[in-house]
């Protein structure tokens, strides 16, 4: 994401949805960054204050509203979880609810854009309750599973600082429900 201006700690997320996102999303494109591809994403927030936001990114420009609509990936995310996200804080990134490109990896989006089925992440932090957010891709429940592991070990492994069959091997990553479906998931890095 662009260089933004800072974000108030009492941010809302109406403010990121309606405001920050779009205008950082412009300032990629004037920078000259690639545009994702076409897709359609629902954020469903849970607790007060919270809501429903809908981003379509088509022809390199994104357009959010609050409502829901059906979506290539919808995400689930508490308020305070996603505040920690945009913020940046208490470990966590915001890569836990925007994809982001990896350098060196080739462009695997049309992957996620195809994939059906739900993913759980519970990643425990010091001192606070685990960061939980699901991810629906195309309105699928099944199939499902649960990603459980250290919230700083996760965001190493989106940015590649840490091999998932290694986390996986060595205990690191935990798995519930369906492992098919995790890897088809862990190809989208490769």
């Amino acid at each position: 994401m662009a260089d933004q201006p800072a974000l108030a700690e009492d941010v809302t997320p109406e403010q990121f949805f309606e405001e920050f996102l779009p205008s950082g999303f412009a300032a990629q494109a004037q920078g000259g960054d690639a545009a994702p591809p076409a897709a359609t994403m629902q954020y469903h927030v849970t607790g007060p204050g919270g809501g429903d936001w809908t981003l379509v990114i088509s022809g390199g420009q994104m357009t959010a509203r609050k409502g829901s609509t059906d979506a290539n990936v919808t995400f689930t995310v508490s308020v305070d979880d996603g505040r920690d996200v945009v913020l940046g804080r208490n470990g966590a990134a915001l890569g836990l609810i925007l994809p982001q490109p990896r350098p060196g990896r080739p462009d695997n989006s049309a992957r996620a854009l195809a994939l059906k089925g739900t993913m759980g992440l519970e990643l425990s932090r010091d001192g606070k309750d685990p960061f939980k957010i699901e991810i629906s891709f195309n309105n699928a429940a099944t199939p499902k599973t649960v990603v459980k592991m250290k919230l700083a070990e996760f965001v190493d492994l989106q940015t590649g600082k840490l091999n998932g069959q290694e986390a996986f091997m060595t205990g690191k990553l935990k798995v519930e429900g369906d492992l098919g479906f995790l890897m088809q998931i862990g190809q989208m890095s490769m």
